[in-house]
C-alpha cells in the first residue's frame, strides 16, 4: 500500500469513494451486496487509514495540525516554514494532494492545467459544483473555493 493512496485497499477506496459522494451506508451494502454492518466497518478501517495518511503527509512536510476530518479527506494546518496555511486532502481518484496558500503567479505556471485538472477532479470526487467556466479561473482560486466548501467556511 501507498501513502498516496491513504493505504486502502481497493475495496476500502471503492466504499470510501462511494460514502464521500453522499451515498448512504446502507446503499453502499445493497449496492455491494453485503451488509450494511461490513460497510459500516470497513468505512471505520479506512477512515483511520485516511487519518494516518493525512496525518503523516503532514508531519512528512512539517506543517502542524490545526483541523482533521478524515470522512472528509481533509487535514488544515499551518507551515512554519512557508508561513502559510495548507491543506492536505485525500481522495479515491487522486489519492494524498498538498496544497499551499498563495497568491501564485498561475497563468505563468507551467503545471496550470494540471491543478486546474486535479482540482476539479477533487470539486467533483465531493459533488461540489462549480458554476462558473472553469477555463478561466484560476487554480489558486479554485483551490480557495474548494477549501472553503471542504471546511464550511466562507471563502
Amino acid at each position: 500500500m501507498s501513502l498516496s493512496l491513504g493505504y486502502l485497499t481497493q475495496k476500502q477506496r471503492h466504499m470510501w469513494d462511494l460514502k464521500s459522494s453522499g451515498i448512504p451506508e446502507a446503499t453502499i451494502a445493497r449496492k455491494l451486496n453485503i451488509t450494511r454492518q461490513t460497510v459500516h466497518e470497513a468505512l471505520d478501517n479506512a477512515n483511520l487509514k485516511v487519518a494516518q495518511a493525512l496525518e503523516e503527509t503532514a508531519k512528512i512536510n512539517k506543517i502542524e495540525t490545526q483541523k482533521i476530518d478524515p470522512d472528509k479527506g481533509f487535514l488544515q494546518g499551518y507551515s512554519n516554514h512557508f508561513k502559510t496555511q495548507a491543506f492536505v486532502t485525500f481522495s479515491a481518484k487522486n489519492g494524498i494532494q498538498l496544497w499551499y496558500k498563495h497568491e501564485g503567479d498561475c497563468e505563468k505556471c507551467p503545471k496550470l492545467q494540471t491543478c486546474r485538472e486535479t482540482l476539479l477532479s477533487e470539486a467533483k470526487d465531493r459533488n461540489f459544483l462549480i458554476l462558473d467556466d472553469t477555463s478561466k479561473i484560476l487554480p489558486s482560486k479554485l483551490a480557495e473555493a474548494l477549501i472553503a466548501k471542504i471546511t464550511g467556511e466562507k471563502e
